[in-house]
Protein backbone atom coordinates (compact mmCIF):
# COMPACT_ATOMS: atom_id res chain seq x y z
CA UNK A 1 0.00 0.00 0.00
CA UNK A 2 1.09 3.38 -0.79
CA UNK A 3 0.41 6.58 1.00
CA UNK A 4 -2.22 7.55 -1.49
CA UNK A 5 -4.07 4.32 -0.92
CA UNK A 6 -4.15 4.97 2.83
CA UNK A 7 -5.56 8.39 2.26
CA UNK A 8 -8.27 6.94 0.15
CA UNK A 9 -9.19 4.46 2.82
CA UNK A 10 -9.37 6.96 5.70
CA UNK A 11 -11.15 9.92 4.13
CA UNK A 12 -14.51 8.21 3.60
CA UNK A 13 -14.76 7.68 7.39
CA UNK A 14 -13.64 11.25 8.10
CA UNK A 15 -15.96 12.56 5.43
CA UNK A 16 -18.92 10.82 7.05
CA UNK A 17 -17.99 12.29 10.47
CA UNK A 18 -17.39 15.74 9.02
CA UNK A 19 -20.62 15.54 7.06
CA UNK A 20 -22.56 14.43 10.13
CA UNK A 21 -20.98 17.21 12.23
CA UNK A 22 -21.73 19.73 9.49
CA UNK A 23 -25.37 18.57 9.43
CA UNK A 24 -25.60 18.82 13.23
CA UNK A 25 -24.05 22.28 13.10
CA UNK A 26 -26.45 23.41 10.37
CA UNK A 27 -29.48 21.94 12.14
CA UNK A 28 -28.30 23.36 15.48
CA UNK A 29 -27.73 26.79 13.90
CA UNK A 30 -31.16 26.73 12.26
CA UNK A 31 -32.81 25.65 15.51
CA UNK A 32 -30.90 28.33 17.44
CA UNK A 33 -31.86 30.98 14.89
CA UNK A 34 -35.48 29.81 15.03
CA UNK A 35 -35.45 30.01 18.83
CA UNK A 36 -34.07 33.56 18.67
CA UNK A 37 -36.82 34.51 16.21
CA UNK A 38 -39.46 32.91 18.44
CA UNK A 39 -38.02 34.72 21.47
CA UNK A 40 -38.13 38.05 19.63
CA UNK A 41 -41.65 37.33 18.43
CA UNK A 42 -42.80 36.30 21.92
CA UNK A 43 -41.04 39.05 23.90
CA UNK A 44 -41.48 41.96 21.51
CA UNK A 45 -45.16 42.47 22.45
CA UNK A 46 -44.24 42.12 26.12
CA UNK A 47 -41.63 44.84 25.67
CA UNK A 48 -44.13 47.08 23.92
CA UNK A 49 -46.71 46.54 26.65
CA UNK A 50 -44.11 47.19 29.34
CA UNK A 51 -43.06 50.39 27.56
CA UNK A 52 -46.67 51.55 27.27
CA UNK A 53 -47.36 50.86 30.95
CA UNK A 54 -44.22 52.61 32.15
CA UNK A 55 -44.81 55.54 29.77
CA UNK A 56 -48.41 55.95 30.92
CA UNK A 57 -47.39 55.86 34.57
CA UNK A 58 -44.74 58.51 33.90
CA UNK A 59 -47.26 60.78 32.15
CA UNK A 60 -49.75 60.38 35.00
CA UNK A 61 -47.06 61.11 37.59
CA UNK A 62 -45.92 64.26 35.79
CA UNK A 63 -49.55 65.36 35.33
CA UNK A 64 -50.29 64.91 39.03
CA UNK A 65 -47.15 66.83 39.94
CA UNK A 66 -48.13 69.70 37.61
CA UNK A 67 -51.67 69.80 38.99
CA UNK A 68 -50.42 69.78 42.56
CA UNK A 69 -47.99 72.62 41.86
CA UNK A 70 -50.70 74.62 40.09
CA UNK A 71 -53.06 74.34 43.06
CA UNK A 72 -50.33 74.72 45.69
CA UNK A 73 -50.18 78.47 45.14
CA UNK A 74 -52.49 80.25 47.57
CA UNK A 75 -55.65 81.89 46.30
CA UNK A 76 -55.53 85.25 48.06
CA UNK A 77 -59.01 86.47 47.17
CA UNK A 78 -60.20 88.96 44.58
CA UNK A 79 -59.83 92.15 46.54
CA UNK A 80 -59.35 92.87 50.16
CA UNK A 81 -62.35 95.19 50.33
CA UNK A 82 -64.05 95.67 53.66
CA UNK A 83 -67.69 95.12 52.88
CA UNK A 84 -70.33 94.16 50.39
CA UNK A 85 -71.09 97.79 49.51
CA UNK A 86 -67.48 98.40 48.53
CA UNK A 87 -67.58 95.32 46.32
CA UNK A 88 -70.85 96.44 44.68
CA UNK A 89 -69.36 99.90 44.04
CA UNK A 90 -66.23 98.32 42.55
CA UNK A 91 -68.34 96.09 40.25
CA UNK A 92 -70.41 99.13 39.15
CA UNK A 93 -67.20 100.98 38.21
CA UNK A 94 -65.99 97.87 36.40
CA UNK A 95 -69.29 97.57 34.51
CA UNK A 96 -69.06 101.20 33.37
CA UNK A 97 -65.40 100.76 32.39
CA UNK A 98 -66.10 97.57 30.36
CA UNK A 99 -69.30 98.76 28.71
CA UNK A 100 -70.52 96.25 26.14
CA UNK A 101 -67.94 93.68 27.27
CA UNK A 102 -69.58 93.38 30.72
CA UNK A 103 -71.93 90.40 30.03
CA UNK A 104 -69.16 88.26 28.51
CA UNK A 105 -66.70 89.36 31.22
CA UNK A 106 -69.22 88.42 33.91
CA UNK A 107 -69.72 84.96 32.38
CA UNK A 108 -65.93 84.52 32.10
CA UNK A 109 -65.36 85.55 35.73
CA UNK A 110 -68.03 83.15 36.95
CA UNK A 111 -66.74 80.32 34.75
CA UNK A 112 -63.15 80.75 35.91
CA UNK A 113 -64.16 81.01 39.57
CA UNK A 114 -66.40 77.96 39.37
CA UNK A 115 -63.86 75.83 37.44
CA UNK A 116 -60.80 77.05 39.41
CA UNK A 117 -58.88 76.74 36.15
CA UNK A 118 -58.14 79.60 33.76
CA UNK A 119 -56.83 79.31 30.21
CA UNK A 120 -57.59 81.00 26.92
CA UNK A 121 -58.57 77.68 25.34
CA UNK A 122 -60.89 76.89 28.26
CA UNK A 123 -62.64 80.26 27.97
CA UNK A 124 -62.95 79.85 24.21
CA UNK A 125 -64.48 76.39 24.60
CA UNK A 126 -66.81 77.11 27.52
CA UNK A 127 -68.05 80.55 26.43
CA UNK A 128 -68.06 79.72 22.70
CA UNK A 129 -66.10 82.83 21.72
CA UNK A 130 -63.22 83.40 19.30
CA UNK A 131 -59.61 83.04 20.33
CA UNK A 132 -59.06 86.79 20.15
CA UNK A 133 -62.07 87.42 22.40
CA UNK A 134 -60.89 84.76 24.86
CA UNK A 135 -57.42 86.34 24.97
CA UNK A 136 -58.99 89.76 25.54
CA UNK A 137 -61.16 88.37 28.33
CA UNK A 138 -58.16 86.68 29.97
CA UNK A 139 -56.30 89.99 29.91
CA UNK A 140 -59.28 91.73 31.51
CA UNK A 141 -59.59 89.02 34.16
CA UNK A 142 -55.89 89.43 34.95
CA UNK A 143 -56.11 93.25 35.13
CA UNK A 144 -59.09 93.04 37.47
CA UNK A 145 -57.40 90.53 39.75
CA UNK A 146 -59.55 87.45 39.09
CA UNK A 147 -56.62 85.41 37.76
CA UNK A 148 -52.87 85.53 38.15
CA UNK A 149 -50.32 86.23 35.44
CA UNK A 150 -49.52 83.81 32.64
CA UNK A 151 -47.20 80.94 33.62
CA UNK A 152 -46.28 79.51 30.25
CA UNK A 153 -48.22 76.37 29.46
CA UNK A 154 -49.57 75.98 33.00
CA UNK A 155 -53.07 77.26 33.77
CA UNK A 156 -53.33 80.58 35.54
CA UNK A 157 -54.00 80.77 39.26
CA UNK A 158 -57.60 81.72 40.06
CA UNK A 159 -57.56 84.17 42.95
CA UNK A 160 -61.10 83.68 44.13
CA UNK A 161 -62.11 80.47 45.91
CA UNK A 162 -64.78 78.25 44.36
CA UNK A 163 -67.08 78.59 47.38
CA UNK A 164 -67.26 82.34 46.70
CA UNK A 165 -68.77 81.83 43.20
CA UNK A 166 -72.43 82.22 44.34
CA UNK A 167 -71.52 85.40 46.22
CA UNK A 168 -69.68 86.71 43.14
CA UNK A 169 -72.71 85.95 40.97
CA UNK A 170 -75.01 87.81 43.37
CA UNK A 171 -72.70 90.82 43.56
CA UNK A 172 -72.16 91.04 39.82
CA UNK A 173 -75.89 91.21 39.11
CA UNK A 174 -76.61 94.91 39.18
Amino acid sequence: MTITDERRALPPVLDELDERNARYAAVGGAVGFGMVLIAFWAWWPAGVVLGLVVGTLAVLHVGRAMTASAFAEPADGLHELAGEEELRAEFRRLRVRLGDDWPVFRRAALQVTHAQWASVAGLQRELRVSTATAQHLMGQLEREGFVGPSRGTRPRVVRLARDRAPELDRLMRL
